[in-house]
């Protein structure tokens, strides 16, 4: 179980998302309980449990041992690294050469209007937003992937779904320990890490993607 867990490690890296940290942030900044980010993590959060959940029972459909005729995880989980991988590696290819940053205006107005929503709408709208995220769902694949691969039994397995949706969601649970654990005085440090996050997200983004769609790769390679 251990070294499953370890594995998450780089995805939990590629999970760093700039704009939902910016969007929590920025909720917390005017919202002094922070309930409607509480709202946006609890909702992520249960998103990716149920996608999770399904992608585990997509998985436990394929045969462990080979079956004439049948395809067994052996031949399927390595390409299923392989091509999320390399889906991943082009996506920061493209995040970094081609896609532009949103402009400072354009992302205050999305966040304005954001803003105006109240903590079940977003809760909703969160947890909705992992079914069409295909950044989110390929992680979560992956992360269902290593599970299965390295484990079969279904307590440890749904244990193990537990850790991932928290390793996929720590960066948006950091700035919420902040403003808990410091209250207002926690407030200039978000700010700082909103700012930084709003002026680097491209990179972060790339290196993330990057990273974690090499580590699929490799990790493809040598199950082929």
């Amino acid at each position: 179980m251990l070294l499953v867990i370890l594995q998450f490690v780089p995805l939990a890296l590629a999970a760093i998302t700039p704009t939902m940290v910016i969007f929590v942030t920025a909720l917390m900044a005017t919202d002094g309980n922070a309930k409607r980010a509480f709202a946006v993590v609890a909702g992520r959060y249960l998103g990716l449990l149920v996608a999770g959940f399904v992608a585990l029972f997509v998985l436990h459909q394929i045969p462990e041992d080979r079956v004439s005729g049948k395809l067994d995880q052996f031949e399927v989980l390595p390409v299923l690294f392989l091509v999320i991988g390399i889906g991943l590696m082009a996506a920061a290819g493209y995040n970094l050469m081609v896609k532009g940053v949103p402009s400072e205006e354009n992302q205050q107005s999305i966040l304005s209007r954001l803003r105006r929503l109240n903590a079940p709408v977003l809760f909703v709208a969160c947890f909705g937003t992992v079914f069409v995220s295909i950044r989110q769902l390929s992680l979560l694949i992956a992360g269902t992937a290593i599970i299965k691969e390295e484990s079969d039994r279904i307590g440890e397995n749904l244990f193990l779904l537990v850790i991932l949706c928290l390793a996929m969601i720590w960066p948006m649970v950091v700035p919420l320990g902040i403003k808990v654990g410091m209250g207002e005085r926690g407030d200039a440090l978000l700010e700082r890490l909103r700012d930084w996050m709003g002026a680097h997200q491209q990179g972060i983004n790339s290196a993330v993607l990057g990273f974690f769609g090499g580590v699929l790769v490799a990790k493809g390679i040598a199950g082929l």
